[in-house]
């Protein structure tokens, strides 16, 4: 079980609070042979410095508003919403697994609010 907790937490410090954290913050949160893939944009990152030069080249990340983290062991689910400052709001749902508490995989899914029809 303090495996379970171990890895909640840092899903709570790595996509939790209004703390910035920096992509080298991130990158020791990440094991040495993580990948991570965002399927709609077809982007895949296969190191954690590959994650690490995207972030410093996207500049300042977006707001998150941690929703839900939900799983067992060393497989996770976060349920967020980020704040784009000049594309808004997007829903994010990202896959996590984790290795000897580390962050081996990432697979990260975004959408933006839908319109409904319905009164």
């Amino acid at each position: 079980m303090q495996a379970t907790n171990t890895n909640k937490e840092t899903l709570q410090t790595l996509f939790g609070g209004d703390t910035f954290h920096t992509p080298e913050v991130e990158y020791e949160l990440r094991s040495e042979d993580f990948a991570a893939e965002i399927p709609q944009t077809g982007e895949r990152f296969e190191s954690r410095e590959a994650l690490r030069d995207m972030q410093k080249e996207f500049g300042q990340p977006p707001a998150v508003a941690l929703k839900r983290i939900t799983g067992e062991g060393d497989v996770w689910v976060v349920e967020a919403v980020q704040t784009y400052e000049k594309d808004g709001d997007y829903h994010v749902c990202v896959l996590v697994e984790f290795d000897n508490g580390k962050i081996r995989r990432e697979t990260r899914y975004y959408g933006p609010p839908l319109q409904t029809n319905r009164p």
